[in-house]
C-alpha cells in the first residue's frame, strides 16, 4: 500500500504543471479615417510560466469580405508579429497590428479578430501550445472635405455700361484636399459674367481664389442677383456644394451740368418820368408874381410921369 502511493505521487510530481493561458489585452474600439493607417496594439503577459515561438496576427478568414477589399493588413496568418526568443514569466511584450484603411472605403464598423499563439511553459521550446483570440471593432469614418465659399464684397452699386470686379474666395477648413468640379456664377438677365481660370483642387488649409468680371453694358438702371456656386468632391467622387449671392443695384446716369454761365437778354429799360419837384414849382410861382407886381408898377409909374410932364 505504501509503495503504490509513493508511485502515485512519483507520477504526479514527474507530469507537466498545467499553465493558464497568457494576459492578451488589447483596446476594444479604434478609430480611423478613410484613407488612414490604424495602429491596434496587442499587449501579451504570462504571470505563471515562460512563454516560447510567441505570434501575434489578424485572423483575415473572420473578416466581412466588404470591408476585407478596402484594407491592407501585413500581419496576417502568413506574416504574424514573431517574438522566437524566450519571454520571462511575468515580462509583458508589445505588438502592433497595423491596418491601412482604402480611401475610398465607406463608413463602418468592422470586427478585427487578433491571434496570440505560442508555447507556454518551463520545457525548452514549451510544455504546451496556447492560442488566444481577442477582437477590436475597427470603426472607420469617412474624411469628407469641407470647402466654403467666401464673398469679401457682396453689395455693389455702379452705372450702366460701368464693370464690376468681384472676389471669390474658396477656403478649405477639412484635412483632405477638395477637388474643384466646377465654379458657376449665373446673372440676372442683362448682366455678363466673365471669369478666370478655376483652380482644380485646394489643398487642407489653403485658400482658392478667383476673379470675376460683371459686365453691365446691355442692362438697364435697376437691381440685379449674380448667383456663385461651387461643386467639389472628394477622391472617391462624392460631390459637395456651396454658394453665395451678389446684389448689384445699377444707378440712373445723372445729366452733366455745363460749365458755360447761360446767356440772358437784358431788355432795354422804359424811360420814366421823374416827378417834378413840388419846391421847384413854388419857386416858379413866385417869380411870376414878382415878376408881375414888378410890371405893373412900372406901368403905373409911367402913367404918373406921362400926367405930370410940365407943358411948354
Amino acid at each position: 500500500m505504501k509503495l503504490t502511493v509513493l508511485v502515485i505521487i512519483a507520477l504526479v510530481l514527474s507530469a507537466p504543471a498545467a499553465y493558464r493561458d497568457p494576459y492578451v489585452t488589447i483596446p476594444e474600439d479604434v478609430e480611423v479615417r478613410a484613407g488612414e493607417t490604424a495602429h491596434i496594439e496587442v499587449i501579451i503577459e504570462h504571470v505563471q510560466t515562460t512563454m516560447w515561438n510567441l505570434r501575434v496576427y489578424v485572423d483575415t478568414n473572420q473578416i466581412d469580405n466588404q470591408f476585407l477589399q478596402r484594407l491592407d493588413i501585413p500581419h496576417d496568418g502568413e506574416n504574424p508579429i514573431h517574438f522566437d526568443e524566450e519571454i520571462s514569466v511575468g515580462t509583458p511584450v508589445s505588438a502592433v497590428i497595423e491596418i491601412q484603411v482604402a480611401a475610398n472605403s465607406p463608413a463602418g464598423e468592422v470586427r478585427i479578430p487578433i491571434i496570440a499563439a505560442g508555447a507556454k511553459g518551463p520545457c525548452m521550446k514549451g510544455c504546451e501550445p496556447f492560442l488566444v483570440q481577442k477582437s477590436a471593432n475597427l470603426v472607420i469614418k469617412r474624411q469628407d472635405p469641407k470647402l466654403a465659399l467666401m464673398l469679401p464684397e457682396t453689395t455693389f452699386e455702379a452705372h450702366p455700361g460701368e464693370n464690376i470686379a468681384v472676389e471669390v474666395q474658396l477656403r478649405n477648413y477639412s484635412a483632405v484636399t477638395a477637388h474643384i468640379e466646377s465654379l458657376e456664377a449665373v446673372p440676372d438677365a442683362g448682366l455678363t459674367v466673365l471669369k478666370q481660370t478655376v483652380p482644380g483642387q485646394v489643398a487642407p488649409g489653403d485658400t482658392g481664389y478667383v476673379n470675376l468680371t460683371v459686365v453691365t453694358k446691355d442692362a438697364a438702371p435697376g437691381t440685379y442677383l449674380v448667383h456663385v456656386k461651387v461643386v467639389y468632391r472628394d477622391q472617391i467622387q462624392n460631390r459637395f456644394t456651396d454658394s453665395k449671392t451678389v446684389y448689384i443695384t445699377l444707378l440712373e446716369k445723372e445729366t452733366p451740368v455745363s460749365s458755360t454761365p447761360p446767356v440772358t437778354s437784358n431788355p432795354t429799360p422804359e424811360p420814366t418820368s421823374e416827378p417834378e419837384n413840388p419846391e421847384k414849382y413854388q419857386y416858379f410861382l413866385a417869380g411870376m408874381v414878382t415878376g408881375a407886381g414888378t410890371f405893373g408898377a412900372a406901368v403905373m409909374f409911367g402913367l404918373f410921369l406921362k400926367k405930370h410932364r410940365p407943358t411948354t
